[in-house]
């Protein structure tokens, strides 16, 4: 079955702070690893600083300002926003990534950013990207819900990797998008919550 790319959780704030990390091909883990993960946290800064800066316009329609503008496939409109529980800091996106040194193959980049935190999945171009980002709403909601610290939540995540692939273990297996539906999820939860048990 495919896998998708890699995984990411980094800052916000700057290209340089990854907290968590797991690429599941042998491209991913080369020697030009940390370039790549920088490139990908960048595109993702600048998405997410044009998101933050254009106010409420809405999403389609095009700037000036935008980076690469053919390279983006959607903004999600600000009304996805509304959903998100009100004061929460929260931007995502989906950005493509041609070719390159870097990559071999153009990739999918999708993420979602939740107080300053972002959470990514770099998937391969016919990676379902609705299956990722469920996928990372799912993963953020069972960080949260496992490491319970707020603000300190970066800081639990990478002192404790090992948790976070306990998680991953069971919500993307092998790096394997699964069609999550909420029985299964509840299914998964209950397995997750029982082996981080034995970890604590």
């Amino acid at each position: 079955a495919a896998m998708v790319y890699g995984l990411m959780v980094h800052s916000v704030d700057s290209s340089q702070t990854l907290h968590f990390s797991i690429f599941y091909t042998p491209e991913g883990n080369d020697g030009n690893k940390k370039t790549r993960q920088q490139t990908i946290m960048r595109r993702i800064l600048e998405e997410h600083l044009f998101q933050t800066h254009s106010g409420d316009q809405h999403s389609c329609v095009k700037s000036k300002a935008t980076p690469l503008e053919d390279d983006w496939l959607f903004r999600f409109t600000t009304d996805s926003k509304s959903m998100a529980q009100p004061g929460t800091d929260y931007t995502e996106g989906i950005l493509r990534l041609q070719a390159s040194s870097l990559f071999e193959y153009p990739k999918l980049v999708v993420w979602k950013q939740v107080d300053k935190v972002v959470h990514t999945v770099v998937c391969e171009p016919l990676d379902n990207p609705m299956l990722a980002s469920n996928f990372l709403t799912l993963f953020i909601h069972e960080l949260n819900d496992h490491f319970k610290k707020g603000s300190g939540i970066v800081d639990e995540i990478a002192l404790r990797p090992d948790e976070v692939l306990a998680i991953l273990n069971f919500l993307l297996p092998g790096g394997q998008l699964l069609f999550t539906s909420f029985h299964l999820y509840r299914h998964l939860k209950g397995q997750t919550d029982q082996v981080l048990a034995q970890k604590a």
